[in-house]
């Protein structure tokens, strides 16, 4: 499946993930998971991140099993023709999910901070449009975009640090007090923000190089992504008390409203939030184009322009037609989190131990799809 134009370096798929992961739930996750861990939500972001680095581990090795093949192609081979396409049905509607859940956030920040008297469908449209253009390219090319768009992630750090002066490091305190139980609740509360990583069962076989340079770059992408989430949550619950914490939807974009940096320059939340509609665009097209693999390889499509415009104008009708709401989103949410078991834990693992008491393996094969 690997061709010259679709292949990217260890290095871009670096960049790939990380924007992939970050632009979803960025603005949201810090108000979910302190709802469940309080204080100790750095805690549930650790434990997180640690999990996402162990499937990583998985997904590799599942890749050094079977290095041409993606997860579509895996469960053809795994599960038999019948089974391994039902899995890949499976995992195209829960791609297709987080499309949807992507969109409806989007709608839901756009039209609530930047323009709140332009007709729905109009917001919308952008993203579709932004979408069809994009999704439907090949992966360097998407892979390069993302590259560009790394700098806005600096750019928001950085800006977090005109926070600091309003530290209150007592929110931060106590840790003990709160139940280990708890602390594992804000970690599934976490996972969608982390959903990303998933990725990898997808373009694993169109990055080129050794098997510890894939290695290598997926962890530190992880370990970036698990630092970055660090950095926002502990910013927000040292800046609100812990009573705002738990009420405000995006604390982000109400950080940035608060503060002043250099006594001049205000309403920075306007700029953040213009900035991160490039952001969630880039996990949109990220998931657009999973599922357009995923498409191909079940009905052995050769061109994805037209699922693409399919995908994406489904996505529009069923945004359009469905009331959106932020305790609707929150409900897919988990939702998400827990077809996530399945689909980034269960079938991946499942598919190791089936390779191992059949006998099969992509190498041994040596297919090229």
């Amino acid at each position: 499946m690997e061709t010259k134009k679709e292949s990217i370096s260890s290095f871009q798929m670096f960049f790939f993930i990380l924007m992939n992961t970050i632009g979803d739930g960025i603005l949201t996750f810090p108000n979910m998971v302190y709802k469940d861990a309080r204080q100790a939500s750095w805690v549930s972001i650790l434990i997180t991140g640690l999990v996402a680095g162990l499937l990583v581990l998985t997904y590799v090795y599942l890749h050094s099993r079977f290095p041409k093949r993606t997860i579509y192609d895996i469960c053809l081979v795994v599960f038999g023709k019948w089974c391994g396409r039902l899995i890949i049905v499976g995992y195209l509607i829960y791609f297709f999910l987080i499309c949807f859940n992507i969109n409806q956030m989007y709608m839901i920040i756009i039209t609530n901070w930047i323009l709140t008297a332009t007709p729905p469908w109009v917001i919308l449209l952008l993203m579709v449009m932004l979408g069809i253009y994009l999704g439907k390219e090949n992966l360097r090319i998407i892979t390069r975009f993302y590259q560009l768009c790394f700098w806005i992630i600096v750019f928001l750090l950085l800006m977090n640090l005109g926070a600091i002066p309003h530290f209150h490091w007592k929110y931060l305190f106590p840790v003990n007090e709160i139940a280990f139980v708890n602390i594992l609740k804000g970690s599934n509360s976490s996972i969608p923000a982390f959903l990303g990583f998933d990725s990898l069962l997808v373009i694993l076989p169109f990055v080129t190089g050794k098997l510890k340079s894939k290695l290598k770059y997926s962890i530190l992408s992880i370990i970036f992504i698990t630092i970055i989430y660090l950095f926002v949550i502990l910013t927000c619950i040292l800046f609100f008390s812990p009573k705002e914490m738990t009420l405000i939807p995006q604390p982000i974009l109400y950080l940035f409203k608060s503060i002043t940096i250099f006594g001049v320059i205000e309403r920075l939340d306007l700029i953040i939030v213009a900035l991160w509609i490039v952001m969630i665009m880039t996990s949109y097209i990220s998931y657009l184009y999973l599922s357009n693999i995923g498409i191909c390889t079940l009905f052995h499509l050769k061109n994805r322009t037209i699922s693409t415009i399919v995908l994406s104008f489904l996505v529009y009708i069923l945004v359009l037609a469905l009331p959106i709401s932020r305790e609707l989103v929150f409900v897919q949410f988990k939702m998400i989190a827990i077809l996530s078991y399945i689909f980034l834990a269960g079938i991946p693992l499942l598919a190791i131990i089936v390779s191992f008491l059949f006998h099969r393996n992509g190498k041994k094969e040596g297919e090229r799809l």
